[in-house]
């Protein structure tokens, strides 16, 4: 993993929930982003329980949440 997507992730995982929305807000993501970052972080879901609720592959978990911490990276 690139370093600015671990700095990211951390960062998220680490924050507050005031600074989690902050977060959220800045980095301008859409609502699918969102809900799957909620699933991962605040409900501690694995990818593969957040495709199966999602209706979808792994790996498109994966792509988005890649695509999340590199919308955070940039803040």
């Amino acid at each position: 993993m690139i370093n600015a997507r671990k700095s990211a992730r951390q960062l998220l995982k680490t924050a507050t929930r005031k600074e989690y929305d902050t977060l959220i807000y800045n980095a301008r993501l859409t609502p699918t982003q969102i809900k799957i970052l909620d699933l991962h972080f605040v409900q501690e879901f694995s990818i593969c329980s957040i495709a199966e609720q999602l209706n979808c592959c792994e790996s498109y978990v994966r792509k988005c949440l890649t695509t999340i911490y590199d919308k955070v990276a940039k803040l």
